[in-house]
């Protein structure tokens, strides 16, 4: 009996430590040169290619946005042109390990580390200060910013974002993904489980209208999964997920903020938003109706007089 538990043991320790060891890894994906669309470009910010799409004039206001865990340059299609025509420099860009940016395992993705990157991008751009808008975990690093690099920042406008709440899975499950054959089984399972059906299952699930998830949307946010490294930077940024700040650091932020929030957000819901109101000292907050985690798309229009409203003072 104690030899069979032994042999037991012995399996599980070889099935979980040793075996995803000896599984090579998919090879393959796309160049993510070939899946450039809107005239974006790369640049190499901090050691790392970063996918970069620009409108406007270049001596407009910038404004960089950031997109959030599973986003892209594409998350902001209905605010670039807009905001071009308006006469502001209108920036997006893909995040580290998401996108069709670098996607090293070993990149620190922590959203302090993403806060220093932006800065380091505006720095590639040649721009001092700029209005900073953020979703999701994308408004975590973007409030993050606020506070590290409070001198280069006009105006913060936080979508959804994921603030007072974790964006990502709990700070344990971060630590168990860093285990080396943990991320190893990550690097072997993603490939095989995130098909193109399952993506367009989770968008429906951000929408309050599942039908607003197109044929068309769910290839413009399976295009970065396309990519060879996509699993690695998924990993990754899972690994070092956003913590919510701290109350007494949100009170700290002194730009003029804009709170715009979907009224029907499952993911952030609305009492994040009510929330941060309360806690930032120069903050309204923009309620739209009938949308959930993603306003930008649910409702473009409104999502952008809003925020031209915001700009304009």
């Amino acid at each position: 009996m104690k030899r069979r538990l032994l042999i037991v043991l012995g399996l599980i320790v070889f099935a979980l430590f040793i075996l995803p060891f000896l599984i090579p890894l998919r090879s393959g994906g796309v160049d993510p040169a070939t899946l450039a669309v809107d005239n974006g470009r790369f640049l190499d910010v901090n050691d790392l290619q970063t996918y970069v799409v620009e409108r406007g004039p270049t001596d407009g206001q910038p404004l960089l946005f950031i997109h959030g865990l599973y986003g892209s340059t594409f998350t902001w299609r209905g605010q670039l042109d807009t905001l071009a025509e308006a006469g502001y420099r209108a920036i997006a860009y893909d995040r580290p390990g998401a996108g069709l940016s670098a996607k090293p395992l070993d990149n620190d993705y922590s959203p302090d580390a993403q806060a220093d990157f932006a800065a380091a991008l505006l720095d590639a751009l040649g721009i001092d200060r700029a209005v900073i808008v953020g979703h999701s975990a994308g408004g975590n690093i973007a409030a993050r910013f606020a506070v590290r690099h409070s001198d280069r920042i006009e105006r913060l406008v936080l979508v959804d974002g994921a603030v007072v709440g974790l964006s990502g899975p709990p700070p344990f499950i971060g630590r168990l993904i860093g285990f080396s054959p943990v991320t190893r089984w990550g690097q072997i399972i993603l490939p095989l489980a995130l098909t193109r059906e399952n993506l367009a299952g989770a968008l429906r699930g951000f929408y309050a209208d599942p039908g607003l998830v197109t044929p068309e949307v769910v290839d413009g946010y399976w295009r970065a999964f396309q990519t060879a490294d996509w699993p690695n930077g998924l990993i990754g940024l899972s690994r070092d997920s956003s913590s919510p700040l701290a109350e007494e650091t949100i009170r700290g932020i002194t730009a003029p903020t804009l709170l715009i929030w979907g009224e029907r957000d499952t993911v952030t819901p609305l009492a994040q938003g009510e929330r941060l109101r309360d806690l930032l000292p120069d903050a309204s907050l923009t309620i739209i109706p009938g949308v959930g985690h993603q306003p930008m798309e649910e409702a473009v229009e409104a999502f952008n007089a809003a925020l031209l409203g915001f700009l304009s003072g």
